[in-house]
């Protein structure tokens, strides 16, 4: 199973849909292109820097507090470096993000000895997302993404996860930049909250990339304090951060930009690849390039760190040129409306349906922040080509176009409160509502766990008598991962002495290692890591599994605060969910501490209606008992003494009488 349907987390966690308000503002501009220009203004700034670049000299960024976020445009073969032509938001969509991590008791990293190179995993093994990989050479570091995961069903009320870098807080002055692979958001999510955390250290990745992050940084008013590094994996070669000499080479993904990663040191030569697959026709990007790899691989690697989601799977993943097809069939043959609900950051599947409108002659309705930030960002990188009229923001102005002239391109991050296909799914949505006659396509792959949420609304929609299309029925989606050849063939072009198989479930990582060994790596040369796992590499190029682990805790987003999954606050939700809640207020004497009047109770979830009185009244009578016993054998006991005997008593009293338990929470008002 691939984890495409994480590329668009961004779009509903994080932003709700533009507001009605906000959509009968705009609707006089309807035209996209009217839009974008109304909005946004071109600057050109250049970079301040005291020394020049070389390709074996990290470059020098100065940022301060103006208000116009800016981006490096880094070439480190020549001597000066520009600011990129960009476009400048004015729209007031900043929020309130928490950037403060908790504080965990630090852990001390065992000593690496002068001259050997470390990797740690972070994040990313035996979950979806959140990945983040950390090396070190002596004591400088470089990170390796930075993103974000959905979070566990044990995780009430979490917005998502983040990795655990409190080890690296006392030595971030050690950190001398981040590589990002590509724009997914398990990829980068997590860097606008633990960035203010690290100091800032610079950003180096390609275009797309970058103005991705970017507009991550705007929204959480931290931009004016990144260094961000657009890189040119075509010319840039290798360049050094530190230390480290880097180099990024093209791959192919469902994302464009997406690239890998070579990093060496002075005893060590690594590859990254991380997510990707050879698509030879692939929809907006170029194919692969096979003699890239084997010239990487001349190099005499010595380790492989490889995508291992799809390493079940037999043979080639499936091309884009076979989805655009199958999405072009359903277009042209389609009599009524078209909702397509895909992810925002698939910007060669935007790229098709818009392609495929302009042949059917539809006009494409945006719905969603970020499918329009992101359209936005496609067609200024020259990602998607279009006639302007054929994209429009979704406001009331679709009810002048006929239903067979319309698509509707959706955000869909199947989480039920935010998905834009949720609200017209049940007439939640302040525009479209499904009807009859409707075609409904899921461009995209079902979030594990999710499965009985997707069927729920697939049944819905087709109660509503609309015409539902999958990628089960037809080919309208493709994973971004590489299947067994593909694996292969990476491994045989790169000819590594060690492997690493990296990403989701240990079993997929299992399959990938036999595969590796299936060519010709010994089975002593491959390593199976988990999250907080360490490899050493010796002077003399030997691999070594270090015997210390890092203990990584599950840090949530909770709302405006960054915290830890293990806390009593989740515990206490949990409870809470479990075996709901009474209330119960005592009122006393404050001197002598003897009740006065009633006991007042409230039951959240406890008691069915036939039975809410007795339960009451069995809860007063026990509460009462057992308050005043308290007090008659304690007369001087604490408050919170008391409170603790009640609660405890209590809770033993409707396990033993009603078989539930409740969370209990006395509470005195003395008077």
């Amino acid at each position: 199973m691939s984890n495409d349907f994480f590329d668009e987390l961004e779009s509903d966690l994080i932003w709700e849909e533009w507001s009605a308000a906000s959509q009968d503002k705009r609707a006089e501009t309807p035209d996209f292109s009217a839009t974008i220009e109304d909005n946004y203004e071109f600057t050109k700034k250049p970079i301040n820097t005291n020394n020049t670049a070389s390709p074996t000299a990290t470059p020098a960024i100065v940022t301060n507090n103006t208000a116009s976020p800016r981006i490096a445009n880094f070439n480190p073969n020549q001597n000066k470096n520009n600011w990129e032509n960009e476009k400048i938001s004015n729209f007031n969509t900043s929020f309130e993000v928490p950037h403060i991590f908790p504080n965990l008791k630090p852990q001390t990293l065992p000593p690496l000895e002068k001259g050997h190179t470390r990797i740690i995993t972070v994040g990313g093994h035996n979950e979806v997302g959140k990945n983040l990989s950390v090396m070190q050479y002596n004591w400088e570091i470089i990170l390796i993404d930075w993103g974000l995961q959905f979070p566990e069903s044990t995780m009430l009320g979490a917005k998502y996860c983040l990795p655990d870098i409190s080890f690296l807080i006392p030595l971030k002055d050690k950190i001398k930049g981040i590589v990002i692979t590509h724009g997914h958001l398990d990829h980068i999510g997590g860097l606008k909250h633990i960035l203010p955390t690290l100091g800032f250290p610079p950003i180096y990745w390609a275009k797309l990339t970058i103005w991705l992050i970017k507009k991550q940084l705007e929204d959480a008013q931290i931009l004016d304090k990144a260094k961000l590094f657009v890189m040119h994996p075509e010319d840039d070669g290798i360049f050094n951060i530190g230390l480290f000499k880097v180099e990024f080479f093209r791959e192919n993904h469902n994302i464009p930009d997406a690239c890998w990663i070579y990093i060496e040191t002075p005893n060590a030569r690594m590859v990254y690849t991380w997510d990707f697959k050879f698509d030879f026709t692939p929809s907006i990007d170029k194919p692969a390039d096979l003699s890239k790899i084997a010239e990487i691989g001349a190099r005499w690697i010595d380790l492989l760190m490889s995508d291992s989601t799809n390493s079940l799977k037999e043979w080639f993943t499936q091309t884009e040129a076979d989805i655009w097809v199958e999405l072009h069939k359903i277009i042209s043959e389609s009599q009524g409306r078209i909702v397509i609900a895909t992810f925002a950051s698939l910007i060669g599947r935007i790229h098709q349906i818009i392609e495929s409108a302009e042949k059917t002659g539809r006009t494409v309705f945006l719905n969603g922040r970020s499918m329009v930030e992101n359209v936005r960002i496609g067609r200024e990188l020259g990602y998607i080509k279009c006639n302007p009229n054929t994209i429009r923001r979704l406001t009331n102005a679709i009810d002048s176009v006929p239903d067979n002239k319309t698509i509707i391109l959706t955000t869909w991050s199947q989480w039920e409160e935010f998905s834009g296909l949720y609200r017209m799914a049940y007439w939640e949505h302040p525009i479209i509502k499904i009807r009859p006659g409707d075609n409904v396509i899921l461009s995209s792959n079902p979030i594990p766990g999710n499965e009985r949420w997707v069927v729920n609304l697939m049944n819905e929609l087709i109660k509503l008598g609309a015409s539902l299309y999958t990628k089960d029925w037809m080919d309208i989606h493709t994973s971004g991962h590489a299947s067994r050849e593909e694996q292969k063939i990476m491994i045989n072009l790169v000819k590594p002495k060690f492997f690493m198989p990296a990403h989701w479930e240990l079993f997929m990582r299992v399959a990938h290692k036999k595969t590796a060994m299936s060519l010709w790596i010994p089975d002593k040369n491959v390593f199976l890591t988990d999250n907080g796992s360490i490899i050493d590499i010796d002077a003399d190029r030997v691999i070594r599994k270090n015997k210390y682990k890092l203990k990584l805790e599950d840090i949530i987003v909770d709302g405006q605060w960054i915290g830890v999954a293990t806390s009593h606050i989740i515990d206490a939700r949990g409870q809470m969910m479990k075996a709901w809640v009474v209330v119960i207020v005592f009122k006393a004497d404050e001197k002598s501490k003897a009740l006065l009047g009633p006991l007042k109770i409230e039951t959240r979830g406890l008691a069915y209606l036939d039975e809410v009185r007795e339960v009451h009244r069995m809860i007063i009578k026990k509460a009462r008992t057992s308050f005043e016993n308290t007090v008659k054998d304690i007369p001087d006991i604490e408050e919170k003494e008391l409170i603790k005997i009640v609660k405890k008593d209590v809770e033993s009293y409707l396990q033993y009488k009603i078989e539930r338990e409740p969370m209990v929470i006395p509470t005195v008002v003395y008077v």
